[in-house]
This record gives C-alpha cells, sequence and structure tokens, in this order.
C-alpha cells in the first residue's frame, strides 16, 4: 500500500519497480498502451485519477487518497488585500485598517510571515495597492530576515511618488521614515502609518 508520494510519475515508477514489473509488462496488465505508462513516468502527462488507480491496481498495490490540514491553515495573505482599497475623489485610498490589521498580527507571529507573503496577488486594479503589496511583502521578509518572494520584483515602482495629502512639511517629515522598501517604489508612507512598535501590538 502506497499511502504519500510527490506525483502520479513518482508513485506510479515507486508501484511498478516494488511489484518487479517492467513498464512494458504494467502497460499489458492493465491493458493499455506502453507509452502511456512510460509518459505518466516521464511525466510528460498528468493521467486522470481513475488511469492512475487502473495502473497502480495493475501493479498488484492499493491507492490510497487522504487529505490533512494545510501547515499554513489560518495564515493571513497579503494575497487577499489586494482590494483593501477604494477610489476617491483624491485618487486611489488604501484600507489603512485592513492593512494595519494584517501587519499587528505578523508583528505577533512572525513565523507566519513567509506563507503570508509566499503568493503573488492578483491584479488589484490600482498601481498605488499593486506597489504597496509589493513594498510591504519585501518589508516583511526584511524584518524576519529572509529572501523576499520573486514576484515583488516582477511589481514595478510607481510613475509618479505616493502620499497622503498634507502639508509640504509634513511630507518631507513622512519621506524621513518611509521604509526604504516602499520609498524605492515611488511610496511616501511613514513606518509608523503601518507598522506599529511590537511592544504595543495587543495591548
Amino acid at each position: 500500500m502506497l499511502t504519500a508520494m510527490t506525483d502520479a510519475a513518482t508513485l506510479l515508477r515507486s508501484a511498478r519497480e516494488s511489484s518487479g514489473l517492467s513498464a512494458r509488462a504494467l502497460a499489458q496488465r492493465a491493458g493499455v498502451a506502453f507509452s502511456t505508462v512510460t509518459r505518466i513516468e516521464a511525466g510528460s502527462v498528468d493521467p486522470t485519477f481513475e488511469m492512475l488507480q487502473r495502473l497502480i491496481d495493475a501493479a498488484g498495490q492499493h491507492l490510497v487518497v487522504t487529505t490533512e490540514p494545510s501547515p499554513d491553515n489560518g495564515v493571513p495573505r497579503l494575497s487577499e488585500l489586494r482590494d483593501a482599497w477604494h477610489e476617491t475623489t483624491f485618487g486611489d485610498e488604501p484600507d489603512w485598517t485592513r492593512f494595519r490589521s494584517f501587519l499587528d498580527r505578523l508583528a505577533m507571529r512572525p513565523d507566519e510571515a513567509a506563507p503570508a507573503i509566499r503568493n503573488q496577488p492578483g491584479p488589484s486594479g490600482s498601481p498605488l495597492i499593486d506597489t504597496l503589496l509589493a513594498g510591504i511583502a519585501e518589508k516583511v521578509a526584511h524584518d524576519v530576515g529572509i529572501t523576499p518572494p520573486l514576484w515583488t520584483r516582477r511589481t514595478a515602482a510607481l510613475d509618479e511618488p505616493w502620499t497622503a495629502p498634507g502639508t509640504p512639511r509634513m511630507q518631507a517629515r513622512w519621506r524621513e521614515s518611509t521604509p526604504p522598501e516602499l520609498l524605492e517604489r515611488g511610496l511616501l508612507i511613514d513606518e509608523e502609518s503601518l507598522w506599529r512598535d511590537r511592544t504595543t501590538v495587543g495591548v
């Protein structure tokens, strides 16, 4: 009985070899073309569940399929924040509450950082949000000492710098306190607007 393998090709090859069958002999037993077995084992085709089960049975083994909780179960996803914005008369406005909530969670559980930023968000419909998501992912990665996900490199900086409405003095102060991961992307957002002191999170 085989209970856990990485893919159909490895699964089939292991079942066949442990039964002492050649690919041709297995094909004959299963009543399929020889090329069917060789192509599956080469990984050039993905068999249907029924076909894989048929071949495993012909090898004298039993295919067992189980489910188990994902190790990332319950981890917040940065990709889920692609809709965390709305249009205003001044342009696109991020939903700061949702972004802060996400970052507060990671401040309390830094071990969740990697799975939280792993998946690339789909297009948000807002260049500002697409850029903000990439910048946040990079900063989160740097904060916990891991390599930023590759998808962040494919997200371009803004054509024109973005900052919240404010006086020139306020904007100058924001520029000084903006994390480099955001500043390099044309975002002027002071760090305290999104990242709270970890000692105050949850208080």
